[in-house]
Formats: structure tokens, sequence, C-alpha cells
């Protein structure tokens, strides 16, 4: 039954996905977390904490970026990032941006960047 729900849970829509409070991070409660794709990447002396999210048993990947500094991120900035990020860790074939799937928050400090591959 716990599976079922897991999988339930998985599978639901994404519309809760996107804009939180100036001090809320992004809602990211119907995706499922890849631990080991945990970043930080340092890019023009800035930090950036990446994580990605999946859905189970489907493509794209969802890919939460922001700053170390807790600073606002440009969607360029992010997308970058994100691209720059994923490519090693699940791609194997050519890399689509799923800008339909980006969301932020609203001080822009954390993006969610859609990438399929």
């Amino acid at each position: 039954m716990k599976f079922l729900l897991f999988i339930l849970a998985a599978t639901a829509t994404f519309s809760s996905i996107g804009h939180a409070s100036n001090s809320d991070a992004l809602i990211t409660k119907n995706l499922i977390l890849v631990e080991e794709n945990h970043a930080t990447i340092s890019k023009d002396k800035i930090n950036y904490i990446l994580d990605s999210y999946i859905v189970m048993f489907q493509q794209p990947y969802y890919i939460t970026v922001k700053r170390e500094d807790s600073k606002p991120i440009t969607l360029n900035e992010a997308a970058e990032i994100a691209v720059e990020y994923i490519k090693p860790r699940g791609c194997t074939t050519p890399l689509s941006r799923r800008q339909d799937l980006d969301k932020f928050t609203s001080d822009k400090t954390q993006w969610l960047i859609g990438v399929e591959c």
C-alpha cells in the first residue's frame, strides 16, 4: 500500500510547483530528490547549490539552482548552470531545455529548471 501511495504521489500533477513567497523555497513535494546528484558548483567565483528531482520512470529532470550567498539569480544564469550540471549526470541522449517547466521564487533567489535528455 505504501508503494502504491508513493507511485501515486510521484506521478501527481505538478500544479503545486511554482512561485513561493520571498522567504520560502520552491515547492518540490511531488518530485523525488536524486540525492546522489546534490552538488555545489563554483563558476566565476560564485558558489551555486544544485539538486535534481525526477518523477519516477519519466523525463525530464527538474533542477533547483540557488546561490550559496542567497543573492538573486537570472534565468540565463540558472539555466546555464543547470544544463552544465546535469549533462554528465543524467543525459545519454541530446539535451533539451524545457522552459515551460521553469519556476522561481518571487525574489528570484532559487530557480527550478526543466531539462530533458
